[in-house]
């Protein structure tokens, strides 16, 4: 209505009211009803006309009503063909294909403990690792211990989920954690223990995951969509004010490629290393590096072993060297992996 009014030069120029639209769109809603998942399937079939890169598949009850649909535009499948390491999901999604996916399956898929879930990535994604969301098992805790016991040891149980720097530390650490919390008997605790592997991150040090651990992510691009999209929104409406937001998003990632282009960060080290990763990475990935680089000048490497398969070393912070025992960092080279201990 404020467009109109700025368009017609005030609200008394404009000819209708603000009921007078809501009614128009009520209007339209209405004559949908019936056949807004025919005219979705058409819209996505002309679009597959138009680029054959554009996939859509769609599913219906046995009385033919339509269920679900899944479709991805030429850009987001181009996106996935390079980004393509890790997929989270945060709903009930039933995973019988991946023909979306150009690359294929992905390194690894995040979500929650859903056990349909579960069983159709291991059915479809035969070599991709599947974690849990930590974020989300994390908020589970205030509802499966009482407020006294959550009070008072969440915050270790916490620390030994995630500050735990090798499987063996985590397991003595948990056990001792959960005697001194009383909580031997708590079923979902050791529900959880027994799926370990399948969230507590240390278990997945060996796995590129993006630093994603968790849906989170999933939860701000929920945020994101809902400044435009409604759930009055009929179907086409639906894909109109998505593909609108997702327009937008895609100038905002232009925008940034367009800073990182031309604003390179200063370069504080003489490090080749330095130089040629400024030029490849973006411009807030490469201040985590930088940092990450000038903080290993703090620490002693001295090499223990050298294999064919595996080089060993023993890694140890000066400040803390007397203080505290060094850690092992082993390099499997058939494997391409480096694994801290």
């Amino acid at each position: 209505m404020r467009l109109l009014e700025i368009q017609y030069g005030g609200l008394e120029h404009v000819g209708c009211t603000e009921r007078d639209i809501r009614n128009f769109e009520k209007k339209l809603r209405d004559e949908q009803k019936g056949i807004d998942a025919e005219t979705l399937i058409e819209f996505f079939a002309s679009e597959k006309d138009k680029n054959y890169s554009f996939f859509f598949d769609y599913e219906t009850y046995s009385d033919k009503r339509f269920s679900m649909c899944f479709w991805a535009d030429p850009v987001s499948r181009r996106e996935n063909s390079v980004f393509s390491d890790i997929v989270v999901f945060d709903t009930t999604y039933n995973t019988n294909k991946y023909e979306a996916m150009p690359k294929g399956a992905p390194n690894v898929i995040i979500t929650d403990q859903d056990p349909d879930m579960a069983k159709a990535i291991a059915q479809v994604f035969h070599k991709t690792v599947h974690r849990y969301c930590l974020w989300n098992i994390l908020n589970k805790f205030p509802d499966k211990l009482n407020p006294m016991t959550f009070l008072d040891y969440y915050r270790s149980i916490k620390n030994v989920i995630q500050n735990s720097t090798t499987p063996d530390e985590f397991e003595k650490s948990w056990e001792d954690v959960i005697k001194c919390a009383n909580l031997e008997k708590n079923d979902w605790l050791s529900l959880m223990y027994e799926l370990r592997q399948k969230w507590v991150p240390i278990y997945f040090n060996h796995i590129f995951c993006a630093g994603m651990s968790s849906s989170q992510r999933s939860e701000i691009s929920h945020a994101f969509l809902k400044r435009y999209v409604s759930n009055k929104n009929s179907l086409m409406d639906f894909i109109a004010c998505f593909n609108r937001a997702l327009r937008h998003q895609r100038h905002n990632e232009l925008v940034a490629d367009h800073t990182d282009m031309n604003e390179h960060p200063k370069i504080k080290t003489n490090w080749p290393m330095e130089a040629q990763m400024v030029k490849v990475y973006t411009k807030k990935k490469y201040v985590e590096f930088q940092s990450e680089m000038c903080e290993s000048h703090g620490y002693y490497v001295q090499q223990v072993s050298v294999g064919v398969e595996l080089m060993v070393y023993n890694v140890m912070n000066f400040q803390t060297c007397s203080s505290s025992k060094s850690r092992t960092l082993t390099h499997n080279k058939q494997l391409d992996y480096i694994l801290l201990k």
